[in-house]
C-alpha cells in the first residue's frame, strides 16, 4: 500500500514512516500541505495520513480536496493535538474516517491502521467498468465489448493503473514504481513499450471509448471519448 503522510514535525513523521514501512507499505512524507496539494495534482495514494495544523495550511482543507480528488473509499486519518469533541467532530463531518491523538501512542496507531484497511478491503469492488471495457480484477482478465483480450501479467497490472485513474496524468516514474518496483534492471523506456502495447490491444486510440495520450514531459493519461 502507498502511504502518504503529511505531517510537519520532521522526528514524528520519520517514527510514522518507520513502522509502516516495517509492515511493507510504501511512504510518502510531505511536510507542509501546499507540497501535498502539489504532488496529487499527478500521484495517488491509498492511504493518507494528515496532520490537522500544518504551518501553511489546515488539515481541513487537505482532507476536504482528497475527498473532492479521490472520492469516499480511500482512508483518510488524522493526526492532532486537538482532541476535545467539537475538533474530533469537526474531522469526522469533514471527511475523515479516524483520527489519533497527539502524542501518537504507536501501538494504537497501527491498530487503527489495520482497521481501516480492513474495512477498505470489504469495500474494494470486484470489478471496472470504463468505456467499452471490463475488468474482472478478482480473476484478472480483462474485456472488450464483451471478448477477452490476451493480456501479460505487466500489461494488464499497467491497465488497471489506467483505468482506475482516467484523467489524471500519470508519470512514468509513478507507473515504474508501482509495477517494476522489484526490477532493477528497467526504466521509463519499458512504461512506453507496454503502454504502446495497451493502446493496440485495448483500442485506446478512441476504438474503446478510451484514448491513452503521451504527455509531453510528464507520462501519460486516460481519457474517456466518443468510440469510433
Amino acid at each position: 500500500m502507498k502511504f502518504a503522510i503529511i505531517e510537519d514535525s520532521r522526528s514524528q513523521a520519520e517514527v510514522l514512516k518507520a513502522l509502516l514501512r516495517s509492515e511493507g507499505h510504501q511512504v510518502d512524507v510531505f511536510a507542509d500541505g501546499a507540497s501535498f496539494l502539489a504532488a496529487i495534482e499527478t500521484r495517488s495514494f491509498d492511504f493518507y495520513l494528515v496532520d490537522w495544523m500544518l504551518p501553511d495550511i489546515d488539515g481541513d482543507v487537505l482532507v476536504t480536496r482528497v475527498r473532492e480528488r479521490f472520492g469516499w473509499e480511500v482512508p483518510v486519518m488524522v493526526c492532532t493535538a486537538r482532541t476535545d469533541e467539537e475538533c474530533a467532530a469537526d474531522m469526522l463531518r469533514l471527511g475523515a474516517d479516524d483520527f489519533v491523538p497527539k502524542p501518537v501512542r504507536y501501538m494504537e496507531f497501527m491498530a487503527r491502521v489495520d482497521a481501516l484497511l480492513r474495512r477498505r478491503r470489504v469495500r474494494v469492488p470486484s470489478e471496472l467498468h470504463v468505456g467499452n471495457i471490463d475488468v474482472d480484477l478478482d480473476g484478472r482478465r480483462i474485456l472488450m465489448a464483451g471478448a477477452p483480450i490476451e493480456l501479460t501479467q505487466r500489461e494488464y497490472d499497467l491497465a488497471v493503473v489506467f483505468l482506475r485513474n482516467v484523467g489524471r496524468v500519470m508519470p512514468r516514474e509513478e507507473l515504474l514504481s508501482a509495477i517494476w518496483a522489484r526490477e532493477a534492471d528497467v526504466d521509463t523506456r519499458t512504461v512506453d513499450t507496454h503502454a504502446s502495447r495497451l493502446r493496440k490491444k485495448l483500442g485506446l486510440a478512441g476504438e474503446s471509448g478510451l484514448m491513452l495520450t503521451s504527455v509531453y514531459g510528464q507520462g501519460y493519461r486516460l481519457d474517456t471519448v466518443q468510440a469510433g
